[in-house]
């Protein structure tokens, strides 16, 4: 396949007039203007997307870590829930020891 900037041979009719001739070319080296652009951003967008993928590999890393922290403080907050209840429960038997404490008379 040739290059797109030499000329094809056979392509150029005689019978095409040059300002024709000039528009065809002016076209031609538009539209390859517009391919180079399309290229740059084209690989533009691919480091882009390069960048957001590490960013979101990052932040599911992250995530992972959070919800383990969240699993264990939720972990934690029912534990202390039950020795809430445990003490709630000790301080109860402690005072009504020291009610029967104080009704027993020694004397």
């Amino acid at each position: 396949m040739e290059p797109i900037d030499t000329p094809i041979s056979g392509c150029y009719d005689s019978a095409m007039s040059k300002p024709d001739m000039e528009k065809l070319e002016a076209g031609v080296s538009t539209l390859l203007e517009a391919y180079r652009q399309l290229k740059d951003e084209n690989q533009k967008l691919a480091l882009r997307l390069e960048d957001l993928t590490r960013e979101n590999q990052s932040f599911s890393k992250e995530k992972e870590f959070i919800r383990e922290k969240l699993e264990r403080l939720s972990e934690l907050e029912a534990a202390g829930k039950l020795h809430e209840k445990d003490r709630k429960q000790v301080r109860d038997k402690v005072v009504q020891l020291l009610e029967k404490l104080e009704k027993f008379d020694l004397t």
